[in-house]
Order: structure tokens, then C-alpha cells, then sequence
């Protein structure tokens, strides 16, 4: 990954109004420009996100194409990137479905991302450079800001979701870095359902700044530690939200 790149996209994740949470994953670590499928699937799937369009709603090929004022080819285009990210399923002769959250997704999830970010936290621990640290020193700046707000969920779930993308970026394993970002999308929805309360804040936000004195301390099994700790804690919320949902 060419540093150019990765400075580029730090820089990006310090702006959060810049851009979509969709494109912001698409783009990170690279030179280009979006195509228009890529420009549409991200303004779908931020929709999606951002629970404009709610899980198992239906998504209507021909109000898309309205809006964009461009033919119904390129928004197919566009649900099949949004498929292959996991967020929506098409479905023959019926169009595309934004998928719903389950248990059953979210352990699959979870099982791999956990060993995902263990080896991430181990690699930046060995050799964070300055420039990261700086990184996620604002980062969490951003955080704080945010625990407190009762409206800040959302916020806060992609502000953390882009400092663990930029970790990976920075991890010198580029296989690692495509497979973190691979899931991010799926991870995106059940990580602001976690996140909702601000005592759930909170507590991330504390285990972020242990991370970070982690990270400047060089103590890889400290920052593999407490990055687990915040996924496994995270995720017994994400699970109780869900079966709270479920059983009304």
C-alpha cells in the first residue's frame, strides 16, 4: 500500500462528514475514483447504514435510477457490489432486499473478526509509527466527543469502525488489511446496534485509550488484550439487542 494513499485516506478519516461510510471503505488505501455503479452502491448502502432503508426492506431499482437519472443498468450494477459487501441479497425476477441482522450472522461475523483484530492489534503494537499514533490520538479525541451525546451512536460506531480500517492499512500485512475491510460493511450495522447506549460509549471509548497507551508502550499482548475485550464486549450487546428484538 503506497503511503501517498494511506496519508490520504488519514486524512479522510479525520473529516467524517467528508464522503460516505461506504465510499470511505471502497477508497481507503487507494488512487482512484468511484464509477457510477460504485457512486450509487454507496449511496444505497449508506442508506442501509444509516437505517434509512431497514433491514428486509426492499430496495426499488426504479426510484434510484429516478434519482440518479441514469438507466436501471448501472443501479443492477450497483446491487451487486452492495450483495458481494453482504448488506443486501437479490433476489430473481424480485430485485434486491437490504439484509436483515441475525444471530446466526453476526457469531459467523465474530469469529473471524475476532482473530482479525488480535493480529492487527499485535502488529501495531510492534511498529506503530508516529504518524499513526497521531492518527488515533485524534481518533479518539473524536470519540470522546461523542459518548456523551444520546444522538451519538452512529457517529461513534464509524469513527471506531475507520480507526480499526486505518490500523489494519498500517499493519504491513496488505492480505490482512483487504480481509478486515472485506467485513467491514456486514460489522458496520451490529456495531452501532452495540454502541446505542452511552454507557456502552463509555465503555469503549476507556478501553480505546488503554489501547493506545498499548500501542506507545510497544505491549502486543496488552493491545491484542484489550482489542479482544472491546470486540467480545461489544458483541454479548449486540446479541442481547438482538434477542430483545426478536422476542417483541
Amino acid at each position: 500500500m503506497e503511503p501517498s494513499a494511506i496519508t490520504r485516506s488519514s486524512a479522510f478519516l479525520q473529516a467524517t462528514d467528508e464522503g460516505s461510510a461506504t465510499s470511505f471503505r471502497w477508497l481507503l488505501g487507494q488512487s482512484k475514483t468511484l464509477t457510477l455503479p460504485e457512486q450509487i452502491a454507496a449511496h444505497v448502502g449508506d442508506r442501509i447504514l444509516n437505517s434509512v432503508i431497514q433491514p428486509g426492506e426492499w430496495v426499488r431499482e426504479q426510484d434510484i435510477a429516478d434519482e440518479f437519472g441514469v438507466s436501471r443498468s448501472p443501479v443492477r450494477e450497483a446491487m451487486r457490489l452492495l450483495e458481494k459487501e453482504g448488506i443486501v441479497r437479490i433476489h430473481a425476477r424480485r430485485g434486491a432486499q437490504a439484509t436483515q441482522l441475525s444471530l446466526k450472522e453476526i457469531e459467523d461475523l465474530l469469529e473471524v473478526r475476532l482473530a482479525l483484530v488480535r493480529l492487527v492489534a499485535r502488529r501495531i503494537a510492534s511498529s506503530a509509527s508516529p504518524e499513526l499514533l497521531a492518527i488515533l490520538e485524534e481518533g479518539v479525541g473524536q470519540l470522546a466527543t461523542l459518548a456523551d451525546d444520546p444522538d451519538g451512536g452512529d457517529a461513534f460506531g464509524e469513527i471506531l469502525s475507520r480507526l480499526t480500517l486505518c490500523c489494519a492499512a498500517y499493519s504491513g500485512n496488505d492480505r490482512l488489511f483487504t480481509l478486515i475491510t472485506s467485513l467491514s460493511l456486514q460489522m458496520s450495522r451490529y456495531t452501532r446496534l452495540g454502541l446505542r447506549s452511552v454507557e456502552r460509549r463509555k465503555r469503549s471509548l476507556a478501553l480505546w485509550r488503554k489501547s493506545l497507551q498499548a500501542f506507545r508502550k510497544r505491549d502486543a499482548d496488552e493491545a491484542e488484550r484489550l482489542w479482544a475485550m472491546r470486540l467480545e464486549e461489544n458483541s454479548k450487546e449486540i446479541r442481547r439487542q438482538l434477542q430483545v428484538g426478536a422476542s417483541l
